[in-house]
């Protein structure tokens, strides 16, 4: 197989990679077959490869991987700028869904993993540990209308111990379970 074969080869490759977008963004557009390298060094160094139908990249490359700071830019306004290895979004990132949504912190393997600030159009927040896309052990989620929750969460739900705290100062404490308060303190 010749160089050039072999560069479109791997940047098909890295294509299908990047199909796995952040788990609640179903509006990131699926990259097809066809990649290009437009600008650059795509096999060693800093480069851009226009995939076809869904967006480019432009980063670093190493022996045709993503590896180090990147942009990917989808046609639907989705956005992530920061690191990646192993041609995955990995490390610090922030991203930005098509839907107007922010997310800044920790991915790995393309998920949110450690800790962020997810930010919704409507104006909640939530701040706090991630797993495998959700939240995951502490954290803070405050609603546009001043409602405060902080405490444990799991697999996405407020699960385990918190306060639950409205806008005029009075609070509940206690344990919740799937999203739901079950006893005082």
């Amino acid at each position: 197989m010749d160089k050039k074969s072999l560069l479109m080869v791997s940047l098909v490759a890295i294509a299908a990679l990047f199909m796995t977008s952040c788990a609640s963004d179903s509006g990131a557009a699926k990259f097809g077959a066809g990649a290009e390298c437009i600008d650059g060094d795509c096999e060693n160094g800093p480069g851009k490869v226009k995939f076809a139908e869904t967006g480019e990249f432009s980063g670093n490359f190493v022996d045709n991987n993503v590896e180090g700071p990147g942009v990917m830019v989808w046609p639907n306004g989705a956005r992530y700028e920061g690191n990646y290895a192993n041609n995955m979004r990995n490390g610090k990132g922030s991203y930005k869904y098509s839907n107007g949504d922010t997310y800044v912190g920790d991915f790995q393997n393309n998920m949110k993993n450690g800790t962020g600030l997810y930010t919704w159009k409507d104006g909640d927040v939530y701040n706090g540990e991630w797993k495998d896309g959700k939240q995951n052990g502490k954290g803070t989620y405050k609603w546009a209308n001043g409602v405060v929750y902080s405490g444990d969460w799991k697999d996405g739900m407020i699960d385990g111990a918190g306060t639950l705290t409205w806008p005029d100062k009075s609070k509940i404490e206690g344990k919740f379970e799937q999203n739901k308060f079950v006893s005082r303190k």
